[in-house]
């Protein structure tokens, strides 16, 4: 049921039937009163550059590495575990979340029970179902999570200040414990009660790992999942670690491990024994810091993003490739009022504009504009685009368009004017009240109508 609201030169619709038929994973989600609205744009994976320490990340003061206490907790397959707790008709089920139609896209995260099967987080969602015909698959409903996500970061807050504390992404975090206790023993009972916050608070499980150091701890995580608590003392390092699989280590794929397989490094203690001077020429600076984290020597504490934000950009796969004016003009709109909602969340503006498109031959076209001036405005954004899109190779038929990606930079803090054109009347829109509708019931539930 559609429900349209018309005044002077503004047209908003309110799409109640998508409510429930869009975002079907969220038909379960209860808003919580105290939430407000969370700052569900802002990036949770604050690490640096590499996705492990990187050499300057070391701290070379630190030398006798005793007293160190790190806990790395990690919510067990976080999107599908919420999806499950929410709706009882998928408790015990195989279920994945990521695309539905099992046509394009991957599997976001799956359930323990889907797992079994053999399906695994990057899996496509063809091969997912190939795998598993009764799997059930629901959408991402990314704000839900966040907002679960938030809820969790406050129960940590009253065990450790906030700067003890590194998000590492939407369900991984790192906690710096070494504050409040003074052996493993207290650790351990720290782990069991954050451990028993997540349950209290959210109803969920999680894993964590727990040691002198965040490589060693976010290992032991996976020792024990779901829902353990592993700890690896300095004592356990030859015993436990040592053993291990160099692809065990944060940082190492599968590309690492052959090439360090043709050095015959097969094992962390391998790893940690190897000639210092080879892995420098082989891996550069990073092969020293694989040794050093391979050994236990991985002095990096809790990391905090200070870094000015430089861009912002949003990219969209279409399920079904599109080619006519009224469908690429649609989804412009869609990509331009994501990016937009991205700054006034972030309350920014932004200079220029990056209008990128990919073609069902798998090739790119893009071009950039400055804007008349720095703007969150989604008719702005929406105008200036179409306008770059009118210099791209025009889709048709035989040369559909699969991707629409922007990129916005260039960015300000946002003056908050309502009208920097002396003589240019324009008509302000409610846009943060929109965003809020957004958030709590998902991105159709109301839109401006743009006259193109």
């Amino acid at each position: 049921m559609n429900l349209t609201f018309k005044f002077p030169y503004i047209i908003i619709a309110i799409n109640i039937y998508g409510i429930y038929m869009d975002k079907l994973s969220s038909f379960f989600f209860i808003q919580r009163k105290e939430d407000g609205l969370p700052d569900i744009f802002r990036r949770v994976r604050l690490m640096p550059l590499y996705s492990f320490p990187h050499f300057k990340d070391f701290n070379l003061k630190i030398t006798e590495l005793k007293n160190r206490f790190f806990i790395h907790l990690d919510f067990d397959a976080f999107f599908a575990q919420v999806e499950q707790r929410d709706n009882p008709n998928l408790r015990g089920r195989p279920v994945s979340v990521g695309s539905t139609t099992g046509e394009k896209g991957i599997v976001m995260t799956a359930s323990y029970e889907a797992r079994a099967f053999g399906i695994e987080t990057g899996m496509s969602a063809w091969e997912a179902k190939r795998i598993c015909p009764q799997l059930i698959s629901v959408p991402c409903y990314g704000p839900k999570y966040e907002s679960v996500t938030q809820s969790l970061m406050r129960g940590l807050k009253t065990f450790v200040p906030d700067d003890c504390i590194e998000q590492y992404s939407v369900d991984e975090v790192f906690v710096d414990i070494t504050p409040i206790v003074k052996n493993f023993d207290q650790a351990r009972e720290v782990g069991e009660k954050i451990k028993q916050k997540v349950r209290d608070l959210e109803d969920l499980t999680c894993s964590i790992g727990l040691s002198y150091n965040k490589s060693y701890a976010k290992m032991a995580t996976k020792f024990q999942k779901p829902d353990g608590l592993s700890v690896v003392t300095q004592q356990d390092r030859e015993s436990v670690i040592y053993p291990m699989r160099t692809k065990k280590l944060w940082g190492i794929g599968h590309r690492i491990e052959r090439r360090l397989g043709a050095l015959n490094i097969l094992t962390l203690g391998d790893l940690a024994k190897a000639n210092p001077a080879a892995l420098r020429k082989e891996f550069g600076i990073n092969g020293i810091v694989f040794q050093k984290m391979a050994r236990g020597e991985d002095t990096s504490g809790i990391f905090k993003k200070t870094a000015k934000e430089k861009c912002l950009n949003h990219h969209h796969t279409m399920q079904h490739n599109i080619y006519t004016e009224e469908d690429i003009k649609k989804e412009i709109r869609r990509v331009g009022e994501y990016v937009c909602r991205k700054l006034r969340d972030k309350e920014l503006v932004a200079g220029h504009l990056y209008l990128v498109i990919r073609y069902d031959n798998l090739k790119y076209a893009g071009y950039d504009a400055r804007l008349k001036q720095p703007t969150n405005d989604d008719r702005e954004i929406f105008e200036t685009a179409l306008r770059l899109f009118r210099r791209f190779p025009r889709p048709s038929e035989k040369h559909k368009a699969r991707m629409f990606g922007m990129t916005v930079f260039d960015l300000h803090a946002d003056p908050r004017r309502e009208n920097l054109e002396l003589f240019d009347k324009k008509i302000n829109f409610p846009y943060r009240e929109m965003d809020k509708l957004k958030y709590k019931y998902g991105e159709s539930i109301i839109r401006l109508g743009l006259a193109v």
